[in-house]
């Protein structure tokens, strides 16, 4: 096995084997780590090689941290498709990973792979389907742990998700839903809201893009602290995800005024529905619910073996209705284990794992 460094005309062979890992997805394609320069990060793409094959990569994202040097962060990665082949690498990888934190000065690398768990408090989860068992495999979190991956009760990416596996039936995954999503997806199809999916290729897309981003910001104002990123983010994202079929706009209309969108992503293994945004517009038609089962039917079309519905929060009073808006959907509840922590300097790792409480609980009390 060996290290390689992928330059920007490999992309394609990146983006590859990442679209074709159940563990990979859009936030280790090439083009998101050039979107993310918008916001500071510098991306660079490392793979341990195996006969000419990656058999593990880690895009990994560096910025810069105040007074205490660079911060590593891979997010939901590294990327592999067997744990044989990765517990056999990442001895590989994580040295040289280290040397590069050495290199740029960063104190610490944090990675965020999508390795799940059943909560012992949650009662509800069915049995674990075939696409869903990667996610829960045991074994993965301490291949981590045993080459000095640390758990930091930290994550960056949500904590709490919900699945669905594409392989079902349309009929089964109808039967996941509660009773009264299923009426409110056939009630919508009833009153004729219009759902429409625009490819990033589509002559209207920079009209497309502005006027979800202004249902977006009311979309925040009335979720009270719901995050969302500024329109250049998106800007920038249509850019370089032009020229694949991995992002779309979803649409829905009553009575020709657009009363919702989201933005859904896809790989071969994975698809999401990644931001939503709507207004209070005849929401007696329940257009959102009839947008998003579309949006699962595409990414079932397209040949996705995994919906991911990007996160919910339990028991928060604040989001309530976004979790139970995705809860209804059904589906199978997991919790991701969040960042494990490689520290490079031990002293400057810990000033940070202990004050990141303590200035998001300021930067809370600056924005009220």
């Amino acid at each position: 096995m060996e290290i390689k460094y992928f330059r920007a005309e490999e992309k394609d062979i990146w983006n590859n084997f990442i679209g074709n890992s159940i563990y990979g997805d859009i936030l280790h394609y090439w083009q998101w780590g050039e979107t993310k320069k918008i916001e500071g990060w510098a991306p660079q793409r490392i793979a341990v090689m195996s006969e000419g094959k990656i058999v593990l990569a880690a895009q990994i994202l560096s910025k810069k941290a105040s007074f205490l040097g660079n911060y590593i962060y891979i997010a939901h990665g590294p990327v592999f498709n067997d744990k044989n082949l990765l517990k056999n690498a990442l001895p590989l990888l994580k040295n040289e990973l280290i040397a590069y934190a050495k290199l740029n000065d960063a104190f610490v690398i944090e990675i965020e792979p999508k390795v799940c768990y059943v909560s012992e408090e949650d009662l509800t989860t069915p049995i674990i389907s075939k696409n869903l068992q990667p996610f829960v495999d045991p074994a993965i979190i301490k291949i981590f742990e045993s080459k000095g991956f640390i758990q930091t009760n930290r994550n960056t990416q949500p904590k709490f998700k919900l699945f669905y596996d594409l392989e079902k039936s349309k009929e089964d995954l109808l039967g996941l839903m509660k009773k009264n999503t299923r009426y409110n997806v056939r009630l919508a199809e009833r009153k004729s809201v219009q759902i429409t999916e625009y490819k990033l290729t589509d002559p209207r897309i920079d009209g497309i893009i502005d006027q979800f981003y202004s249902m977006l910001l009311e979309t925040q104002e009335r979720a009270k602290g719901y995050p969302i990123r500024p329109q250049a983010f998106f800007k920038e994202l249509v850019k370089q995800f032009i020229d694949t079929d991995a992002i779309s706009f979803f649409e829905a209309k009553y009575q020709d005024q657009v009363v919702s969108m989201n933005i859904s992503q896809r790989t071969k293994s994975w698809a999401s529905s990644f931001y939503a945004s709507s207004n209070r517009k005849f929401t007696e038609v329940k257009a959102p619910y009839l947008m998003r089962w579309k949006a699962v039917l595409a990414a079932k079309l397209f040949g996705s073996k995994v919906y991911d519905f990007w996160g919910i929060i339990p028991n928060s009073q604040q989001h309530q209705g976004y979790s139970e808006n995705k809860l209804s959907f059904g589906g199978v509840r997991l919790n991701t284990y969040g960042l494990l922590a490689l520290p490079i300097n031990v002293t400057k790792y810990l000033i940070w794992d202990k004050t990141l409480k303590y200035r998001s609980k300021l930067m809370g009390i600056f924005k009220k």
